[in-house]
C-alpha cells in the first residue's frame, strides 16, 4: 500500500511541475495581440526564452507605450533570433520613457543579451523628464553581464532615438 500511495503522490508532483512549465517562444506574435504591450512580451521572453527558429514580434504601425528599464536578459542565436519589427504602413511604434529612478536608466537595455534586432522601433525620453534624476540616460542601451559575457550580434536599425 505504501508502495502505491508513493507512486501516486509522484504522479500528481510531476503532474504539477510539468503543468506550470512554459515553452519557449518561437514563431511570430503581435503586440497587440498575443501581448498587450512591448513590456509584456519582454517579460515572456525572459521568463520562457527564445524556441527553435527564434521568435519575431510583430508591432503594429502607430502603437505607442510609456515604460522604461524595460531589461532584456534572453539571448537568441544565429539560427534563433529575436526581433522586434514594426508591422503595417503608418507611423513606427513609439515608446515613451516613463520617470527615470537615477543615474543608470534606460528604456531598453539589452543585458547580454545576443542576436537581438529592433526594426522601426522608436524611443524617446518624456518631455516632463527635466532633471538628471527623471531623464533617460540611454534609449538603447547594451550592456555585459560581467567580464566574459557581453551583448553581441545585435541591430539596431530605422529606428529614431
Amino acid at each position: 500500500m505504501k508502495k502505491i500511495s508513493f507512486f501516486i503522490m509522484l504522479v500528481v508532483l510531476a503532474g504539477m511541475y510539468f503543468t506550470n512549465s512554459y515553452a519557449q517562444l518561437s514563431g511570430v506574435k503581435t503586440i497587440p495581440g498575443d501581448y498587450a504591450t512591448i513590456s509584456a512580451a519582454i517579460t515572456a521572453l525572459n521568463s520562457s526564452g527564445v524556441g527553435s527558429g527564434g521568435v519575431t514580434f510583430n508591432i503594429a504601425a502607430g502603437y505607442t507605450e510609456t515604460a522604461s528599464n524595460l531589461i532584456i536578459t534572453a539571448t537568441g542565436t544565429s539560427d534563433s533570433p529575436v526581433i522586434f519589427q514594426k508591422s503595417g504602413s503608418g507611423s513606427n511604434p513609439l515608446i515613451t520613457a516613463g520617470v527615470g529612478t537615477g543615474t543608470m536608466d534606460g528604456i531598453i537595455l539589452l543585458s547580454g543579451s545576443d542576436y537581438i534586432t529592433f526594426d522601426g522601433i522608436d524611443l524617446k525620453d518624456a518631455a516632463t523628464n527635466t532633471t538628471t534624476t527623471t531623464q533617460m540616460e540611454w534609449g538603447f542601451a547594451l550592456l555585459k553581464v560581467d567580464g566574459t559575457n557581453g551583448s553581441q550580434y545585435n541591430t539596431i536599425r530605422n529606428c529614431t532615438i
